[in-house]
């Protein structure tokens, strides 16, 4: 895997241009399409991407959370078969360019002499009307402009603002086929309270992860959690505010927390890293009369969750 992020026009290349959130099936697809394009015309297959989503700079209070960090995205992108990442900072300068122009850049800057163009992508400011218009304008500069096939899997039709549906309604399987494996969030292990170990259930506290990721439906999820030794384990998860034990004032600022009950495990893991993998939603975070009701629920969420992870 290379990433470039200046102008290199050290080999050939076949590209496809997107932002790849998530890295879905339908991603996958289409970088296995540029595979298949760049051996038949001894092209090198890579992707052109973006630092940010360019909704943050055309109309930011429509952009979305982010289902991987920028590292994640690449590291699934070189997994896909991406052998050159170019990542390009969406500015005002880029919003402004013409799809020739920006054909004519990538032509110039990274020697790209063509492009799979997947369905329903587009790129542009003048925003071309279709394919053959694409080709044309490919013609022009000469770019060979191929379009892909629709992506027909066994999860089509797959789009990462559907993944995103899935998981802010709590449905993280159907999120997970779409993905091909668990959404999962990764961050240090903080302090908190320790009110889960005074009631005989012990949380590692996921410190937030960036404000631009996304985090699932408050709630408590059957989840595995990949400790600092690589060991994958079951846990249970709440996604939530506590209210039982911080209280549902609404006129006090309440702070969202991610709390993994790792089961049958013991150690000291604060300010080391961990992986939460999001399985199954099995209830809404809810308010108890007391902690020892708390603590009778929180046993049963841990039966289940067994049950589901077995």
């Amino acid at each position: 895997m290379n990433i470039i992020t200046k102008q290199n026009t050290s080999a050939r290349r076949i590209a496809a241009v997107g932002m790849y959130d998530g890295v879905h099936a339908g991603h996958r697809f289409l970088i296995d399409y540029l595979g298949v394009e760049a051996r038949s015309r001894g092209l090198v297959p890579a992707v052109v991407t973006f630092s940010r989503h360019p909704l943050t700079v055309v109309r930011p209070l429509e952009a979305p959370a982010l289902l991987n960090t920028l590292e994640q995205r690449v590291s699934l992108l070189a997994e896909a078969g991406a052998q050159d990442i170019i990542l390009l900072s969406f500015n005002e300068s880029l919003r402004r360019m013409s799809a020739k122009e920006f054909l004519g850049a990538l032509k110039r800057k990274f020697a790209i002499d063509a492009l799979v163009l997947g369905f329903n992508n587009h790129f542009g400011h003048d925003h071309p009307d279709g394919m053959d218009h694409y080709r044309t304008i490919g013609e022009q500069v000469g770019v060979e402009v191929i379009a892909a096939p629709e992506y027909r899997g066994p999860v089509a039709p797959v789009s990462s603002s559907a993944i995103r549906r899935h998981l802010m309604e709590g449905r993280p399987e159907e999120a997970a086929r779409m993905l091909g494996s668990n959404y999962t969030l990764r961050g240090k292990v903080i302090n908190g309270k320790h009110v889960g170990r005074t009631l005989g259930f012990p949380t590692a506290n996921l410190e937030l992860p960036a404000a631009s990721l996304l985090i699932p439906l408050a709630g408590v999820y059957a989840a595995y959690v990949t400790t600092p030794d690589g060991v994958r384990r079951k846990a249970v998860v709440n996604v939530g505010y506590r209210p039982t034990v911080d209280g549902a004032d609404e006129n006090r600022q309440q702070q969202l927390s991610i709390e993994a009950h790792i089961m049958d495990f013991v150690g000291y893991i604060y300010d080391e890293e961990i992986a939460v993998e999001f399985v199954k939603y099995l209830r809404p975070e809810k308010a108890f009369g007391s902690t020892s009701k708390l603590a009778s629920q929180i046993t049963e969420d841990i039966a289940s969750a067994r049950k589901v992870l077995k």
